[in-house]
């Protein structure tokens, strides 16, 4: 014969049952022929075999285990005399011997006392003292604390036993007081938030006894319902879960925060007409609300379609305590997974700086390098050269400004018309110049004028000049712009701005050298050197019809082509250099000194505005700094235009940027992953037309995450849109 003795909160025999079949079944089911009320047990939990005298412990599948003697079950496990047996916060204790003659008849049960009693034993006293002395291995303390409970009538308890009894808490209330605690244990062991839905999911399916669970959480804006984990009885995923649960029930419950019970849902009186519930033809519901601090994260969702009455306040309340649990774990997870993710950024954005910070290092040196060659080339060029004037006032070390100093070497000397071309700000004045102080007229006058600055009207006398009344406020005779140059240079700047009816009064000048004055009848003969600039594309001027084509082969006999900064990249530092003596010497104060990494961004900034644009750069650097240009003094477009250069990726030089701002490796990092995730989030909302809950589940991030991101970097949705 053999048994199996469940024990209580303080240790005293609950139950003892008697071992006569093949197999015992243990569980939280009333199926079972052992049940056990206990949270962590599963509703078929374990098993006991016998098979030719030996009894075996085979463990179902259970979600928390089983343990005989500390010991986990992994599969099977042989049970021998007064092992003890944990199931949760339950403790059983096995227990064989020898069948006696005198037990014949069937084992009972005393309902007030929960106490089985064989014939033999019919009080059951005695099967307890045995068990409690005999095979369940309590202490001498425990012992005396069993006695007096079994043997002492009822009502003639000693007063101090009574005086405790009032006070300490119920054995039922302490089991559920354990079960719920290692319930919270194991919800908040596990740190990944599929993996608590699922263990939530389960339990609240094995507490309330459901026919089906639905664990459903709100995302998105506005708010969505979506459930996220669904179970039936035997633990399977449901399909089209969403289309399984009355949406009327879960608004109200989301909306109000208080639990709904139903025993006879179709039948309710209080949601007579409501069509998911009629549709769904519910019987018994219960659903109640995941909140954490004052915040509804979602719902649970039990349900069963085929029986009445299956929750009742109990089952209400066992779940609510779940839930509060559980709301807690899922919060926990949530910021856990959160956190890793923004560990695992920071991670790589340190390893990208590191990394880029070794390549800066490099690069600076190749560059000075670089620098050290270029000038010893230049002056090995210019030695080869051999050129007969003096370009020291243009500030260069770049081979092809050598070229155009050979080109203005070839034409200084004659008298032929130069069409200087090149984008703005790249030195066009500084070249016509160069022509007429090297070049025989340098004694005369040099005339510069920029042709886009003069009014329409104004061009003809700007150009030719006016004689005495010859229109209202001509009150002397003027000397024009020819005449001024006569025997000098005329440098008409932005020649591709001139209207068509002045081009062909220019051309006549041009082929006749004679002009003749607004007003006047006589002509005077002009001899200036005329030396043109455009930035425009006069070739394509002259297919639209905006520019005279016989004008334009009379102004381009030497054409002379200026290359942009960009492509004279080892001129920036000596211009730089330049610039800042030049500042120096006009504010009175000592020249800056050019950091390295400020000049590092130099050299990768493209200058769309060419050499006007570095010197404007450079008075505005020198303003905001003491005695360095750092990174932090130069202008917004400088750095962010810094940032793609040389066929490096944005994100590459966008570190390497902050890595030149100056500041420590804990606030670069800090200030990477902001920009990486303000970009990122923007992006994505753009994406998503600024629907929040499609940008979070795509990011990765829970919606409550996502609208303090929203709010730390203020990604409105005016910002947002707005940029598109």
């Amino acid at each position: 014969m053999s048994r199996v003795i469940v024990l209580g909160n303080a240790g005293q025999p609950k139950r003892i049952v008697e071992f006569e079949g093949q197999v015992i079944t243990i569980g939280r089911s009333s199926e079972n022929h052992v049940q056990i009320d206990d949270l962590n047990s599963s509703r078929h939990h374990c098993e006991i075999h016998e098979q030719d005298g030996a009894f075996e412990l085979i463990d179902k599948n259970s979600r928390n285990g089983v343990f005989v003697n500390g010991h986990r079950v992994k599969k099977r496990q042989r049970l021998d005399a007064e092992d003890k047996i944990e199931i949760g916060t339950t403790i059983l204790y096995w227990e064989r011997e020898p069948v006696s003659q005198e037990r014949t008849g069937k084992e009972t049960v005393d309902i007030s006392t929960g106490i089985y009693s064989a014939v033999g034993d019919p009080t059951g006293v005695k099967g307890v003292l045995n068990s409690v002395l005999d095979t369940a291995r309590l202490s001498p303390d425990q012992a005396r604390k069993v006695r007096p409970t079994e043997r002492s009538p009822r009502g003639s308890a000693p007063p101090e036993e009574q005086t405790q009894a009032t006070v300490m808490p119920q054995p039922g209330e302490l089991r559920e007081l354990h079960q719920l605690l290692a319930l919270n244990r194991t919800f908040n062991s596990i740190h990944n938030l599929r993996r608590v839905l699922e263990s939530v999911m389960d339990t609240v399916i094995q507490v309330a006894g459901a026919e089906r669970g639905f664990l459903i959480l709100q995302e998105g804006d506005p708010p969505e319902i979506r459930v996220k984990v669904s179970r039936n009885i035997d633990q399977e995923s449901i399909r089209d879960a969403r289309e399984k649960i009355s949406q009327t029930l879960v608004g109200e419950v989301l909306s109000g925060g208080k639990s709904v019970l139903l025993t006879d849902a179709k039948n309710d009186a209080r949601y007579t007409g409501k069509q998911s519930i009629l549709n769904m033809k519910l019987r018994s519901v219960l659903v109640v609300a995941l909140r954490h601090r004052d915040q509804s994260l979602g719902a649970i969702y039990l349900d069963n379609r085929f029986a009445s009455a299956r929750f009742d306040d109990v089952t209400q309340e066992r779940v609510e305590l779940v839930a509060a649990s559980a709301a807690v774990a899922i919060e926990n997870a949530r910021l856990f997974e959160e956190n890793v993710r923004q560990q695992e950024e920071l991670r790589h954005a340190k390893e990208e700086l590191e990394r880029l910070n070794q390549l800066l290092r490099e690069r600076v040196e190749v560059q000075d390098r670089q620098l050290v060659k270029a000038r010893e080339a230049l002056a090995a060029r210019r030695e080869q050269l051999e050129l007969r004037y003096s370009y020291d006032h243009i500030v260069t070390s770049s081979p092809k400004m050598l070229e155009v100093f050979a080109i203005l070497d070839k034409v200084t000397d004659s008298t032929v018309p130069v069409l200087i071309t090149g984008e703005s700000g790249t030195g066009k004045e500084l070249i016509a110049r160069a022509l007429h102080f090297n070049g025989p007229r340098k004694k005369a006058r040099f005339v510069s004028e920029n042709c886009a600055a003069i009014p329409a009207n104004l061009m003809e006398s700007e150009f030719f000049g006016y004689v005495k009344g010859a229109f209202t406020g001509a009150t002397s005779d003027k000397m024009g712009l020819f005449e001024m140059a006569d025997g000098g240079t005329l440098f008409l700047d932005e020649i591709g701005d001139m209207d068509l009816d002045m081009q062909t009064k220019l051309l006549r000048v041009l082929q006749d050298g004679v002009l003749r004055r607004v007003g006047s009848k006589e002509f005077k003969r002009v001899s200036a050197r005329i030396v043109s600039a455009t930035n425009k594309d006069l070739l394509s001027f002259i297919k639209e019809s905006k520019f005279r084509e016989d004008l334009y082969y009379r102004l381009n006999v030497i054409n002379i082509v200026l290359p942009p900064l960009r492509e004279r990249r080892e001129d920036v530092p000596l211009l730089a250099e330049h610039f800042l003596k030049q500042q120096a010497k006009q504010s009175g104060q000592g020249p800056r000194k050019l950091s390295d990494e400020a000049l590092d961004m130099f050299l990768r900034y493209d200058w769309p505005g060419n050499i006007r644009e570095l010197e404007n750069e450079i008075m505005r650097a020198s303003a905001l700094s003491k005695d360095e240009i750092r990174p932090e003094h130069l202008s917004p477009q400088v750095v962010e235009g810094a940032r793609t250069p040389l066929g490096e990726s944005p994100k590459s030089t966008q570190i390497r940027s902050f890595l030149l701002s100056g500041k420590t490796l804990k606030e670069l990092v800090a200030e990477e992953v902001d920009q990486i995730e303000t970009a990122a989030i923007s992006e994505v909302l753009r994406r998503t037309k600024y629907k929040k809950s499609k940008a979070a589940s795509i990011l990765g991030i829970s919606r409550p995450t996502l609208d303090a991101k929203i709010e730390k970097h203020e990604l409105t949705r005016e910002r947002v849109l707005g940029d598109s």
